[in-house]
Formats: C-alpha cells, sequence, structure tokens
C-alpha cells in the first residue's frame, strides 16, 4: 500500500494535493501547523472512503518533524511519496523587508523543505520513493516586489537538483512544481497587498486565468506516478506561459 505524506496539508494546494493523492487509494500522513484545518482535509478525505492521520507539525522544528515521519513509519509503514507544500509569501523589495520576515520566509520555505527531506528521504531510499516540492514560477524568475520570497523559492529549486542527483541513484526521484499564482486564500492575500484587482491581475498570464488548486495536484500526482518514473531534478512550470516570455494582453 502507497503511503505518502504532505506537509502545508490543512490549506490551499497542501490540501488539494492531499485529496488527489488519497484518491490514489493509498494511506495518507498529513502534517500542518494549523490544527483545525488539518482536521478538515482528512474529514474530506475519509468522507470520500480515503485513510490517513493528521497532525499538527510545525515543518521548521526538526524534532517535531522527525518525530511525525518516524511516528507514521512505524505505525503505518515505510512512506513512499513525500510532499512538501508547506509554505508562506509576503511582498517587498529587499528594502521594505524586515530582516526578521525574511528569516521567517527562509524558515518555513526552504529550511522547512530541507528538514522534512531529512527526515523521510533514509524512508524514500528504502525501496525507492518520491520528494516533491512545491516551489514556484518565482523560483524560476525574479519577481519585482518579492524580495525575499524569490530568494527562499531559488533555493528550494537548488535544494531540489541537489537531492536529485544525490539520491536518485539509490531510487529517489525529486522534482519542484513551480506554480504562478494559484486561487488560493494566499493569492487573495497577495492581491490586496499589492492592490491589485482578481481580473486585472489575471490578465496578465497568457492562458488568461490563475491556476486552479487542482491544476497543480494533477501534476504532482503525475510526477510521483509510475506514469512520471524518469522525471528526475526537474522544475516544472504551471503558470499558464507566464514564465515562457514577456506578455502583454491584447
Amino acid at each position: 500500500m502507497e503511503i505518502s505524506v504532505v506537509t502545508g496539508a490543512g490549506s490551499g494546494i497542501g490540501a488539494g494535493v492531499a485529496r488527489k493523492l488519497a484518491a490514489r487509494g493509498g494511506f495518507i500522513a498529513l502534517a500542518d501547523r494549523n490544527d483545525d484545518g488539518v482536521k478538515k482535509t482528512l474529514e474530506q478525505i475519509e468522507r470520500t472512503g480515503g485513510k490517513g492521520i493528521a497532525a499538527t507539525v510545525d515543518v521548521t522544528d526538526e524534532n517535531q518533524l522527525a518525530n511525525f515521519i518516524q511516528s507514521v513509519a512505524k505505525d503505518f509503514g515505510r512512506p513512499s511519496t513525500a510532499v512538501a507544500c508547506a509554505g508562506i509569501a509576503a511582498t517587498g523589495t529587499v528594502v521594505d523587508t524586515t530582516a526578521e520576515l525574511f528569516r521567517k520566509m527562509i524558515d518555513v520555505n526552504l529550511t522547512g523543505v530541507f528538514l522534512f527531506a531529512k527526515a523521510i528521504i533514509p524512508f524514500l531510499e528504502n525501496g525507492g520513493g518520491t520528494f516533491t516540492a512545491i516551489a514556484s514560477d518565482a523560483g524560476l524568475n525574479g519577481f519585482q516586489g518579492y524580495a525575499a520570497y524569490c530568494a527562499s523559492k531559488h533555493a528550494v529549486s537548488g535544494l531540489i537538483k541537489s537531492m536529485a542527483l544525490d539520491h536518485g541513484a539509490k531510487g529517489v526521484r525529486c522534482n519542484a512544481i513551480c506554480p504562478g499564482y494559484v486561487e488560493t486564500p494566499m493569492l487573495d492575500q497577495l492581491l490586496a497587498e499589492q492592490g491589485w484587482a482578481f481580473d486585472e491581475a489575471a490578465k496578465a498570464v497568457p492562458l488568461g486565468r490563475f491556476a486552479k488548486v487542482n491544476d497543480v495536484a494533477n501534476l504532482v500526482d503525475f510526477v510521483s506516478s509510475v506514469s512520471g518514473g524518469y522525471i528526475n531534478g526537474a522544475l516544472i512550470p504551471v503558470d499558464g506561459g507566464g514564465s515562457a516570455g514577456p506578455f502583454t494582453p491584447v
């Protein structure tokens, strides 16, 4: 039986990924620092016949995260699919961004992925598995007004490439999904911070819309499946063509 572990599963992309992986019929372990959110995701999964557990876990706490992974392996079996979805975002230039906010962005978006990988990779190597991180198109290109966020997501991209080289020979495929704006509460927050209207901002995307959560979850499902069995070390954009080059709405 496939055992999947998803961090950041309490809302947004993480919740969507968790629901998608649970639909494959295996067992899913959900982690999020938002206790109510992660329990709600598990309830949604269970209502459709899925099986899993939910735990309140802060991905920046090494011991807490390692203990969670070890308990999953002990109680339910070796994890074979890991998806790092926990993340935060904020706008600001280097002048606008406080050192405290920059450190927080790195702690959650980068160190959280590192600590998750450190805890779960030994189990994935024991028979092969996949580690997928939700990075961002801000991990592929720079974006005006997103200095700290871009820095954290570019670092995730580099981490995933190194992991693919380090652990591919042991049967572990490591990849990053790089979404553009996705219709989640985080998007509402970011648009409000920048004073952008939803419909007008969507026109800047070549496909004329923002991503749905399932657009991202479907790709995670593919990359972590047998069908994506030769994909390793990839940074895959899911941004409606936004990272293809300059675009002028017509």
